[in-house]
């Protein structure tokens, strides 16, 4: 059936009357008697009993009519919603963000866009590398944000934000507060907090074999704000972005020899199309300054 049979019909249940109807339709009284007539066809049965001046809606009428207005209330809310989204009014956009990306820079730059795109409703996912990447392939994300300590490649685009070094993180007072740059010759000397979620843990550990010293792990953590906490009471060091430090209390210095760093990026599928919420947040992050500033 049609679109334009339903409405027609619709009309004639509130007018019962077809040149009423004709009129609210915007049509001829013949063009409309014409639809209901392929609408009853269609459907196999009488909709209206005529009685010369007198218009009822039959048994089947009655029947029918609630499920043809249900097909016209979703139509209509379809085509707001496609209007909404097509026009960044009530767009949604699911945004997955790397567990070991520091909130404050990223979320300077989402404060802009919320306040120039006030129609996208956006959702932050938090997750893993791996997590996040499964979860961008299965549709469930349109974007994700990631620290990637090498280039991603193969399924994936990147479009980088910003490069971060690795720092050692420790308590006021402690003797590296003096210096400029910390060695892993000296860190792995030192009590270490172990950062299970950190995607450069691997070459971090590396270096407590490359200088021939036994890791002394007094903790390990997949929350950063708890590897912060126990640092800041005295259980050890940790290596982590230096735009990741968050607690107060907490000072830092870039590692050395070797410097370790990464490139946090907007991750999306290659090749994949992009809605019009997406596309406008891809623009944005493009068009944001994301300045350098160093680690206290």
């Amino acid at each position: 059936m049609e679109m334009h049979e339903i409405r027609y019909f619709l009309a004639m249940c509130e007018t019962l009357n077809f040149r009423r109807a004709a009129a609210r339709c915007n049509i001829s009284q013949p063009a409309l008697t014409k639809g209901i007539q392929k609408l009853e066809e269609k459907l196999g049965g009488q909709l209206f009993r005529r009685e010369r001046n007198l218009t009822h809606l039959t048994d089947f009428g009655r029947l029918i009519r609630p499920f043809l207005e249900e097909v016209q209330s979703r139509t209509h809310a379809a085509k707001i919603a496609a209007h909404d989204f097509l026009y960044l009014e009530k767009a949604p956009l699911n945004i997955g963000i790397m567990v070991t990306i520091g909130p404050l820079r990223f979320t300077r730059f989402l404060s802009e866009f919320q306040r120039d795109n006030p129609g996208i409703e956006l959702w932050l996912h938090e997750g893993t590398l791996e997590e996040l990447s499964e979860k961008l392939m299965a549709g469930a994300l349109d974007l994700a944000v990631m620290g990637l300590p090498a280039p991603i490649g193969g399924r994936f685009d990147a479009v980088h934000l910003y490069s971060e070094r690795y720092a050692a993180i420790f308590p006021r007072g402690h003797t590296y507060e003096s210096r400029d740059r910390i060695a892993f010759s000296e860190l792995v000397k030192e009590p270490y907090i172990d950062r299970l979620s950190c995607e450069a843990r691997l070459q971090i550990l590396k270096q407590w074999n490359v200088h021939a010293h036994e890791l002394n792990c007094a903790h390990r953590s997949h929350r950063d704000d708890w590897v912060q906490g126990l640092v800041l009471a005295g259980f050890g060091i940790a290596v982590m972005p230096e735009y990741s430090i968050s607690a107060m209390g907490l000072k830092s210095r870039v590692v050395a020899d070797p410097e370790l760093a990464r490139d946090v990026a907007l991750v999306s599928v290659a090749g994949r199309r992009f809605s019009p919420g997406v596309a406008k947040f891809v623009k944005d992050v493009k068009g944001f300054r994301w300045t350098d500033s160093h680690p206290t």
